[in-house]
């Protein structure tokens, strides 16, 4: 597609990125560090690295950088993450509502434990998401603190 400015001809460039590159862009951006995502993501961190590079290969202004050996997320780069962010949670919210309409219960439950909790919520938990398989369920394993931290800022729906 061509557009004309100023007396001179454009090329427009479309993007192809892929939801997929979008996550795993925003899960580098999260926690700072290709390895962290690669882990997260279930995927090799040589993965995640092709996936980033052909992610900010799609733009003109760089989105990260590196300084020694840790990565850094540019103003833009943050910028993108948080529209990112916005576009994943509608995918998210379109699977939900989908899955609504199906009449199976869905979303995203958030959790967080003490250390000891981990050994117990899994069992507690079965039953309830064999029931509901439209529930994404997440637990962050911590100190005592940081679970009443989540819990009181309401970044979690149940903390034990």
């Amino acid at each position: 597609m061509k557009a004309y400015i100023c007396g001179h001809w454009y090329i427009k460039k479309f993007m192809n990125y892929t939801l997929h590159q979008l996550d795993v862009f925003l899960k580098v951006v999260q926690h700072k560090s290709i390895t962290r995502a690669a882990e997260i993501l279930h995927m090799t961190q040589p993965a995640v690295s092709i996936q980033l590079k052909n992610f900010q290969e799609q733009f003109d202004i760089p989105l990260t950088g590196i300084r020694g050996r840790q990565i850094y997320i540019t103003e833009f780069g943050l910028e993108v993450a948080e529209m990112a962010e916005r576009i994943l949670n509608e995918v998210e919210a379109i699977n939900y509502k989908t899955l609504a309409y199906k009449g199976i219960v869905s979303g995203r439950l958030k959790m967080a434990t003490v250390s000891t909790g981990k050994y117990v919520l899994p069992s507690l938990l079965s039953g309830f998401m064999n029931q509901n398989p439209g529930i994404d369920l997440t637990f962050d394993v911590s100190n005592k603190l940081r679970v009443v931290a989540v819990l009181r800022n309401h970044d979690v729906e149940f903390a034990l």
